[in-house]
């Protein structure tokens, strides 16, 4: 037999091994919304925390995992979904870590000022996806994230307080990037049936 043909044959062989496999399969059939919801509202989460308008973040977080999923039409009004994609913040904690900085020289701080170098940031949110038409939960999650930030400095003499607008700042960065990494994480657990 001739070579060329022989190695022609097994790859294609190959291709049709590899295109046919289970695993490709697998992988087409699982990646939807509980009750084959194919329109979907995101309305704006709860939010009973005593962080204010963190529930922005959150929203805008779990539309865009939405679009970029691709896979459900993302609507604004509930008149045209098929499904409410709905969430609630329950908490956002803040806790200074066991680090932190104690003034021994007088020259920058009062002697034994103590300064947190490190804040956690902890949310807990649920999200619930819900048919709208029979008013039943489809899948429900809840979900706790930290990160940390380092809180404001005072290191120089001429610098006598902490910088408010830093500290708030830095938080709610610190708030946002949780909220995508958690709404990431929310939306391929409820695409998954996880």
């Amino acid at each position: 037999m001739n070579r060329n043909f022989v190695f022609k044959f097994v790859t294609l062989v190959l291709c049709f091994i590899l295109t046919t496999g289970c695993a490709y399969k697998l992988s087409n059939k699982v990646d939807r919304f509980p009750g084959d919801i194919q329109t979907v509202q995101v309305p704006v989460f709860s939010n009973v925390s005593r962080e204010p308008n963190v529930e922005v973040f959150f929203t805008d977080a779990l539309k865009d995992e939405v679009l970029r999923f691709g896979r459900v039409k993302l609507v604004n009004e509930a008149s045209a979904a098929e499904g409410i994609l709905t969430g609630v913040i329950h908490s956002v904690e803040l806790k200074s870590d066991e680090s932190v900085t104690e003034a021994k020289n007088t020259q920058f701080l009062p002697y034994g000022s103590v300064l947190s170098a490190i804040v956690r940031v902890t949310v807990n949110v649920t999200i619930t996806l819900t048919d709208k038409k029979t008013q039943k939960i489809l899948w429900s999650a809840n979900y706790t994230n930290s990160k940390n930030y380092t809180p404001p400095q005072i290191t120089l003499p001429v610098i006598n307080s902490a910088n408010n607008l830093y500290n708030l700042s830095e938080r709610r960065q610190t708030l946002e990037s949780i909220s995508k990494d958690m709404m990431q994480l929310a939306l391929d657990r409820l695409v998954d049936n996880f």
